[in-house]
């Protein structure tokens, strides 16, 4: 095992357990959405690949995936699960506008890549009808379903810290993530509705 995946997996079983010593109490019955709690993101490298990671995903329109696949162009990743009401509906919208803010050209060299926390609910076929429902049916998008395992390790990999609630919900970081060519972290845009120029100055530079 090299050196990348033991600091995963060590940073994921830490990341495991600090999660389940959270207190849970304060959160409502399922669907109130009214609690949710914004987690920070961890601070993580910018020198090793994302890519390295050999979870298998499953995509909206089920295809078997491994993030490597994508090595060669430019990533916009966030994390995000398909029953949220409230955070995760502004992160695809922040996306679609950091996305947008693209030349056509460049547009066409960038993959737009969501993954889901809720590998039980979100399953292909309700990511599919996410993306129906939000009309994101542009080949450039991706939305994934994969293992818990899988979830984990990514999250980590990103910095992206997230909970379950007893409601089955989740609480998470709003977390926005540009990979270059090679799936190494360029930049990241933390919090909800951010401005997008300097990400997408960014995301043309890793094009050309």
């Amino acid at each position: 095992m090299n050196k990348f995946f033991q600091l995963t997996a060590l940073a994921s079983l830490v990341f495991s357990a600090q999660l389940m010593a959270q207190d849970h109490s304060h959160h409502n019955k399922h669907g109130d959405h009214s609690n949710h709690t914004t987690m920070n993101a961890a601070e993580v490298s910018h020198s090793q690949s994302v890519y390295q990671i050999d979870a298998s995903w499953k995509t909206h329109q089920k295809n078997e995936l491994k993030l490597s696949e994508l090595e060669g162009t430019p990533v916009i990743i966030s994390m995000i699960y398909g029953s949220c009401t409230t955070a995760c509906p502004v992160l695809v919208h922040d996306v679609k506008r950091l996305y947008s803010k693209l030349d056509e050209d460049t547009q066409k060299h960038v993959k737009l890549v969501m993954v889901s926390f809720d590998t039980n609910r979100d399953t292909p076929e309700a990511l599919a009808d996410y993306v129906k429902q939000y009309k994101l049916n542009n080949d450039n998008w991706l939305f994934l379903n994969g293992s818990e395992q899988g979830i984990r390790t990514l999250a980590t990999v990103l910095g992206v810290r997230y909970r379950q609630r007893p409601d089955g919900d989740f609480d998470h970081s709003n977390l926005i993530t540009i990979l270059d060519k090679q799936g190494v972290i360029a930049e990241r845009i933390e919090g909800l509705s951010q401005p997008m120029d300097k990400p997408a100055k960014v995301v043309t530079k890793l094009v050309r």
